[in-house]
């Protein structure tokens, strides 16, 4: 009996582990891109496959070149191969860690590029369903802080099967311009599987789900990605196909000039 009670006593004087904050679950992801799954550049081929709200549908075929510099610094740029209405436009934007990128787009029938300014950013993106400022965030969240958005663990919830953390974000930067983001990040990878953006509604103004991961290395992949604007009745769904990292990319294919000299 003796020992019974001194068992007891020993429990409830050790201290329980506490779960991770919203904010160690995403440091943790963070450190994880900067160390095993990190890559310098980045080529991808990628099919768009967009449906309007009446059910009509159109496609674009478009390559992405990424590139990666200290700083949480990105360049990226985009070349769109067809369908013929759009081969040729090209895509340019510079990321910079807590403030909006600057963007260029260059539209062959013009022959000239223009720069996406404030008052175009929340335009779509060649008819996706994503803007200019989407494509921004979507590159920027990984090096969010506490000073960018507070977060909140909002528990484990299930994502077309997966467990996932569900961490919800609430933006303290104007530019960000959302007033909430949740994201679901898969409990055993940290991998996104989801995210929604939010405006005032209860209903997201942008859901974005991510599916099929795959690895290359030890850097993840996913080969499906569906977008979707529940308001409006519209989705863009994204295949990714062949993709190359660390090919050792050259400065100079990121600049206004290479906006016209699609490889």
């Amino acid at each position: 009996m003796k020992r019974a009670v001194v068992a007891i006593l020993l429990a409830l004087a050790t201290p329980t582990l506490a779960a991770d904050t919203a904010r160690q679950i995403l440091d943790r992801r963070k450190a994880l891109e900067d160390g095993e799954r990190h890559w310098t550049d980045r080529h991808q081929h990628l099919s768009f496959k967009i449906l309007d709200s009446r059910g009509g549908t159109r496609t674009r075929e478009l390559d992405v070149y990424e590139k990666r510099y200290p700083g949480d610094e990105r360049k990226a740029i985009v070349f769109f191969r067809s369908p013929p209405e759009v081969k040729g436009t090209a895509f340019l934007a510079f990321n910079h860690k807590g403030k909006p990128a600057e963007q260029w787009l260059y539209l062959p029938e013009l022959q000239r590029v223009r720069q996406i300014t404030a008052n175009t950013r929340n335009q779509s993106f060649v008819g996706t369903d994503l803007t200019y400022h989407d494509l921004d965030l979507l590159t920027d969240m990984i090096s969010w802080t506490e000073d960018d958005a507070a977060s909140r663990l909002r528990g484990e919830e299930s994502v077309d099967g997966v467990a996932c953390h569900a961490i919800e974000l609430t933006p303290k930067r104007e530019d960000i311009g959302y007033a909430k983001v949740v994201l679901w990040l898969g409990t055993s990878d940290l991998v996104p599987r989801k995210i929604e953006f939010y405006e005032d509604g209860a209903e997201p103004k942008k859901r974005i789900v991510q599916s099929e991961i795959h690895t290359i290395g030890k850097i993840p992949v996913a080969d499906l990605t569906k977008v979707e604007s529940p308001g409006a009745g519209t989705s863009t769904e994204i295949r990714t196909g062949e993709t190359h990292f660390d090919a050792n990319l050259a400065d100079d294919g990121f600049t206004q000039r290479a906006l016209e000299q699609a490889p």
